[in-house]
C-alpha cells in the first residue's frame, strides 16, 4: 500500500511494524498530501486511496488534518519537522 501510494504522489511517514495479538505483522504509516481543506479535494484522493487498501487488504484507521497557521512567522515544526521537542518537556509537578 504504502508503495503503490508513493507511486500516486504521496508522501508515505511514520512507518511503524507492530505484532497483532497472535503474533502477525502489523505494518502502519501515514498516506499524506498537502491540499486545500475542500470535501472535493478529499473525496478524489479517497477515491485514489481506498482501492490501493482493497487490492492490498488494508485496513484504513481515520483522515485528519494537520493544520498550520497561513499568518504564522514560522513553520510549527521546527526545523527538525518535530512537533514536539524533547527540551520542551516539563518537570513532572508534585502535590
Amino acid at each position: 500500500i504504502a508503495v503503490d501510494a508513493f507511486k500516486a504522489g504521496y508522501e508515505v511517514s511514520e512507518a511503524e511494524e507492530f505484532e497483532d495479538d497472535d503474533g502477525k505483522p502489523i505494518f502502519c504509516f501515514d498516506i499524506i498530501s498537502e491540499v486545500e481543506l475542500k470535501a472535493e479535494i478529499i473525496d478524489a484522493q479517497q477515491k485514489e486511496i481506498l482501492p490501493l487498501l482493497e487490492k492490498h487488504k488494508g485496513i484504513y484507521d481515520g483522515w485528519g488534518t494537520y493544520f498550520e497557521d497561513p499568518n504564522a512567522d514560522d513553520d510549527e515544526y521546527g526545523d527538525d519537522g518535530e512537533f514536539f521537542d524533547d527540551e520542551d518537556e516539563e518537570e513532572p509537578r508534585v502535590h
